[in-house]
């Protein structure tokens, strides 16, 4: 499979070069420990072990894929509801010049614990550092706010230190502060840590002197971040310098905080001397954190991010399959090494993806060497392609799907929008190339999203395309979002590649054919492994007609486990396959919270017979109903099984309670014997708790076998039968929530 892979991203890359494209190619891969009991390995965004394992693979990764690389902790995306934005890990290295940092032990990062640093230690590290700068000693402490934290405490006796106003004397009355006040509030008397106001003309450094109305001290505003981040610069008089590097102790360890900075290029130079001073101060390992650098051509940088229940990985771009393949194969090498792995277990014991996404991002260089701008009918092709493909949405999807999902396909949104889509794909079909960006947003940005308008959740987002609304708008990229992490490299090599190569394909010869009204089919046959898989096979071999070579079995291993095994077995001429199929997940009224509540208690299977079943002359039943197995070739029927999996109260249908067990029978439809007899458990057989998650594969294969009761008994005796009545038109799958309308 790794020689096919590599293939394929070669001819496609060989097929973009005859174009004269450039598409580069990211993503986002997700990560967890093996641990994922605590909150911030679930619901949580935040959490100190996520910290943590983000500072060791920071430098995992700086030790082997960015070599030369820093590592600088920031603060990325701000999310509402949230008091702050959640922090990032960022390594930047340069392409060209020179390492930026040599020795990562001088970094806090993967260690364990460290030596305490030095009280003293800010102040003489700023000074210093200013003198390697060639630059006078402007620096200053940096003091919290004492006035503050007492009014937020507003206990009688932190008021009582306050001043108050006298109406009668017209003034403010100050009351002296108590003999013990330094006792108790010591830390407000001494420096939070020391501050160098200083700026860089892209010549040579500058600073100067920070004069505060009335000779004031330096006050932070509140918080618990970092000093360089509680500035008070809307103090400093007109024409003073408003960037400051500050250094800090806290909780043993030494901060540097870079300010923001006008170019990599000082960046550079700034972090080179910070690295030598810790050398020559012969430093603990310093926490860096700060401003990222600006962009620049010479910059190579990804980042960690918090997201919730994972880390995120945002991949650095690259603009050939060689350089994505390595990166991918030495990240997940290097998640391994820290205990860390891309996968986890419900308590089912099913085996399931992080619960994150590994969306993938198509772009270019930059906007002048976009590929998407310079042929817009990549755009259209890919959105007609996945819209004729629904495997492309659901078979590399995680468990939530459906209109409410985090990547909606645009005929699950709105029932007017294909129709809407098709012409706005006429018209970028029409566009001169390159196209206009402004334009190409202005047409897809109101129709690629999900049913409240959010233009990030959407199966193909260009959110990030040319978005003039945000900061990070205009950067050409594309977002693919159906694609959730999977166990190993290689599947998520394999579905890299697939688009590499649809892109190379559509570059020769846009695809053009008219949307398809795919009806109750999108949510019955294509809920189905079976049908997803065909539907692969047929984008298997529209690739191949295109020049390529790919495997026919190249995606057998995402189909396995996004649709793992139940179980398999054989009567006579026929076997048996019970997988786990698609069930979409809808969202319910409003909850208390702010976030959005979805209904995850109904679950779907597949039952395959493969064989001649008309000449076996055998059904189905499911809690005494016959499953609609439907022929779909000479040697293959298949139906789907819709059945409530827990009671749920305050969800779709409160008054359906769990179809446990699923009583499953082979009967021979001549005489009515039943052949083949078990049941399928949603939970223990006693409904006993589970100690926690399972924890590997063969715990989680023995908790899924335990839920599997045979049922041999039954067999010989006679199944009494029934229908629901026939659906028009026919359907695939059987859902027992109707089962009160039996005929």
């Amino acid at each position: 499979m790794k020689n096919n892979i590599n293939i394929q991203g070669g001819i496609a890359d060989a097929k973009l070069a005859a174009q004269k494209l450039i598409l580069t190619q990211g993503g986002e891969p997700t990560f967890v420990p093996y641990d994922t009991t605590a909150p911030e390995w679930n619901l949580a965004a935040l959490g100190p072990e996520k910290l943590k394992y983000a500072r060791k693979l920071a430098h995992e990764l700086a030790s082997t894929k960015f070599k030369g690389a820093v590592v600088l902790q920031s603060f990325g995306k701000h999310y509402p509801g949230e008091p702050l934005p959640r922090w990032q890990i960022g390594i930047y290295k340069s392409r060209s010049a020179e390492p930026l940092w040599n020795d990562l032990s001088r970094l806090r990062l993967g260690q364990d614990t460290i030596a305490e640093g030095d009280p003293a230690m800010p102040k003489q590290f700023i000074a210093e550092l200013a003198a390697s700068l060639g630059l006078k000693d402007t620096s200053l402490p940096a003091y919290e706010d004492l006035d503050a934290k007492l009014r937020s405490i507003g206990s009688d006796e932190t008021t009582n230190l306050l001043p108050r106003f006298s109406r009668s004397k017209r003034a403010f009355i100050s009351r002296p502060l108590p003999d013990d006040i330094g006792e108790k509030w010591q830390s407000f008397f001494e420096p939070a840590g020391w501050v160098l106001p200083l700026d860089h003309d892209d010549k040579i450094w500058s600073t100067g002197e920070w004069n505060l109305p009335d000779g004031d001290d330096l006050t932070l505003f509140p918080g618990d971040s970092p000093v360089g981040l509680r500035l008070p610069l809307h103090r400093l008089p007109e024409g003073a310098i408003r960037r400051g590097l500050s250094v800090e102790l806290r909780d043993g360890e030494l901060i540097v905080f870079l300010p923001p900075l006008p170019s990599f290029k000082c960046f550079a130079e700034l972090v080179r001397a910070v690295e030598q001073l810790a050398l020559k101060l012969n430093l603990p390992p310093i926490r860096l954190e700060g401003y990222t650098p600006p962009r620049d051509e010479d910059l190579e940088s990804m980042a960690l991010t918090s997201d919730p229940g994972v880390l995120e990985v945002n991949l650095p771009p690259a603009d050939n399959w060689p350089d994505f393949e390595r990166f991918i194969r030495g990240l997940f090498k290097s998640a391994e090494s820290i205990g860390m792995r891309a996968h986890k277990y419900q308590l089912s014991g099913r085996k399931v993806s992080t619960g994150g996404g590994a969306h993938i991002v198509l772009g270019g260089p930059d906007l002048e060497h976009n590929p998407f701008i310079d042929r817009p009918t990549l755009l259209s092709s890919f959105l007609r392609f996945l819209q004729q493909h629904p495997a492309l949405s659901f078979a590399f999807s995680g468990l939530f799907i459906g209109p409410s999902s985090q990547a909606p396909r645009i005929d699950e949104s709105a029932y007017e929008l294909p129709y809407e889509l098709e012409i706005t794909l006429r018209a970028i079909e029409a566009m001169s190339q390159p196209g206009d960006p402004s334009m190409i947003d202005a047409l897809l940005r109101n129709l690629l999203m999900d049913w409240n308008g959010n233009t990030h959740r959407a199966e193909l987002s260009v959110d990030k395309f040319y978005n003039i609304n945000t900061s990070n708008g205009r950067s050409g990229l594309i977002e693919f979002r159906a694609f959730e992490m999977v166990p190993e490299a290689e599947p998520l090599l394999a579905a890299n590649v697939l688009l590499r190569s649809l892109t190379a394909c559509f570059a020769e010869k846009p695809f053009t054919s008219t949307l398809i009204d795919w009806r109750e089919a999108l949510h019955d046959k294509f809920m189905l492994p079976y049908f997803l898989r065909e539907d692969l096979h047929a984008v298997i071999a529209y690739l191949n007609q295109h020049g390529f070579s790919f495997d026919k079995d190249i995606f057998e291993a995402q189909l396995d486990f996004r649709f793992p095994l139940v179980t398999q077995f054989t009567t006579g001429a026929i076997k048996w396959t019970l997988r786990h199929a698609i069930e979409p997940w809808p969202v319910m009224g409003e909850h208390e919270g702010t976030g959005r509540v979805v209904d995850s208690t109904t679950d779907r299977l597949e039952m395959l017979a493969e064989g001649d079943l008309a000449t076996a002359g055998l059904i189905v039943s499911v809690n005494g109903i016959r499953l609609p197995l439907q022929q779909v070739n000479n040697e293959a029927a298949v139906a789907g099984i819709r059945y409530r999996l827990f009671n749920n109260f305050w969800g779709l249908q409160p008054h359906i309670t769990a179809h446990s067990p699923l009583n499953i029978l082979i009967i021979e439809e001549a005489t009515n014997k039943v052949v083949h007899a078990f049941d399928y458990v949603n939970w223990k057989l006693l409904g006993e708790k589970y100690d926690g998650l399972a924890s590997n594969d063969k715990d989680g294969r023995e908790r899924v076998a335990e839920r599997l009761v045979d049922r041999s008994s039954l067999v010989g005796s006679v199944a009494v039968v029934q229908e629901l009545p026939a659906s028009q038109p026919p359907l695939y799958t059987l859902d027992l929530r109707r089962s009160d309308l039996k005929s």
